[in-house]
């Protein structure tokens, strides 16, 4: 099979025959029809290790299939497994756990099959597109828990976004579902619009501006600098919730966060598939529009380019092996 593969000494990937991976007992084959291009990714081709001494460890291994976001059909499953079957659309749940974590430590979407745990996998409605469901969990995924469990957020609060890109976005329109009043920041004014349409109240070019709104909680999708704004202008007893991995050092204000009995969280994706089930309703629902480009496997070095000069708006997903 055609896969697009990371290997040693390389900050790209290369399109290679690789062998169609095996099946073990509880894990299903999967046909790749939408596999998403991540941020994340780049990271990974940069050689960023995401490992602390205390937390979860994803150390990368190459060579490695990179790919996260994942949706296909079911072609074969190993022993035991009950919960999906042949012929069913999916995608790959969401949850990231080390070891069995596509794209990250096991060889991942940007090929024309991948197994994965059965436990993981979410079938897909006929109303929701592969290209929607793929890149649903990550883009849509890790902005719904950013902004429902690790904000907990609530009816008629405040939140600012920082960051109005594709998971912004997302993060922007569950909390006007959840019910609060949304205000966003993003230098580009051009998605000040966007922003809009999906129920923000207003838009602001910089982050010192939600100080005149007093969010009681916001989400910062950049990371670094905006991340000590936010603290700063977020209410007392107000929450910040990091999932932006701008920068890695962050440095804070610890009077503004100490005084004003302020929380520091972070998030990073779901530790529960009912939460990419829940996304998936949303999807089937309307609720979650996410702005898709399909490129071809062929172009996915190109794509990863475009993504990283930031030219790229919404989501670019590639089609490894195209549904019949």
């Amino acid at each position: 099979m055609r896969a697009a593969r990371l290997s040693e000494g390389r900050n790209d990937l290369v399109l290679e025959d690789i062998d169609v991976p095996a099946v073990p007992p509880g894990w299903a084959l999967v046909r790749v029809e939408a596999a998403g291009l991540c941020h994340t990714d780049l990271h990974i081709m940069d050689g960023v290790q995401f490992t602390t001494r205390f937390g979860k460890d994803y150390t990368v291994a190459r060579p490695l299939v990179l790919g996260h976001e994942i949706a296909g059909t079911v072609v074969a499953v190993g022993d035991g497994v009950t919960s999906v079957a042949n012929g069913q659309r999916v995608a790959a749940g969401g949850r990231r756990e080390p070891g069995t974590s596509p794209g990250l430590n096991i060889d991942g979407g940007f090929a024309e099959y991948c197994a994965l745990p059965a436990t993981e996998l979410v079938v897909v409605p006929d109303n929701v597109s592969v290209e929607a469901a793929a890149v649903a969990t990550d883009s849509v995924l890790s902005a719904f828990v950013a902004v429902t469990r690790a904000g907990g957020v609530q009816p008629g609060e405040t939140v600012g976004i920082i960051g109005l890109g594709a998971l912004g976005m997302s993060g922007l329109r569950t909390a006007v579902l959840r019910g609060a009043t949304v205000y966003g920041v993003d230098i580009d004014a051009s998605r000040h619009v966007v922003a809009e349409d999906l129920g923000a109240a207003a838009c602001f070019d910089e982050v010192e501006a939600l100080a005149d709104v007093a969010p009681s909680l916001i989400i910062d999708f950049v990371g670094g600098e905006t991340t000590r704004t936010a603290v700063d202008v977020v209410q007392p007893n107000g929450r910040v919730v990091v999932i932006g991995l701008d920068e890695r050092d962050l440095s804070i204000d610890a009077f503004s966060l100490i005084l004003g009995r302020k929380s520091l969280i972070g998030s990073l994706g779901s530790d529960h598939t009912s939460d990419f089930e829940e996304v998936v309703r949303h999807l089937a629902a309307g609720d979650f529009r996410p702005q898709i480009e399909v490129i071809p496997l062929d172009y996915i070095n190109t794509g990863f380019d475009r993504l990283r000069r930031g030219e790229v708006r919404g989501r670019l997903v590639v089609q490894p092996a195209p549904s019949a």
